[in-house]
């Protein structure tokens, strides 16, 4: 198994990203610092924050026109960008799984969950605590 090292610093962003793609950007290498690296994930980095560019410019065409629009005879339909829409956000989820950013990928990386200790596992542990002692 190859180490990376973590990410010391955020990759300048692509001159191309809009601004939801810049924000993205940012947002996923400060979480994912832990396990991505410039040299691998750049590319797959970079489509994943143009699909969000994507996403908020079709977004914002439905808000101007409207969830409903006039089909071919008049009648009102839903906005063809609504199907759109989906389309890109599946891939965007399928962008973040091949970077980790789900659960189940960051186990599969090898990268633990942080979860918070229940009840139970309190319990558990000041009893196994008065065993030992």
């Amino acid at each position: 198994m190859v180490q990376l090292a973590a990410v010391a610093a955020i990759p300048a962003a692509p001159g191309t990203l809009g601004e939801a793609g810049r924000t993205a950007w940012d947002r996923l290498w400060t979480a994912g610092q832990a396990w991505l690296s410039p040299t691998t994930d750049l590319d797959v980095l970079t489509r994943l924050c143009e699909a969000h560019d994507e996403r908020e410019a079709m977004r914002d065409q439905v808000a101007a026109d409207g969830y409903m629009v006039p089909g071919s005879m008049g009648q009102m339909r839903a906005h063809p960008l609504l199907s759109e829409i989906r389309a890109v956000e599946s891939q965007i989820t399928k962008y973040e799984s091949l970077c980790g950013f789900t659960p189940t990928d960051r186990a599969r990386l090898g990268y633990a969950e942080v979860r918070r200790a229940s009840k139970l596992d309190e319990l558990i542990a000041r009893r196994q605590q008065r065993g030992s002692g």
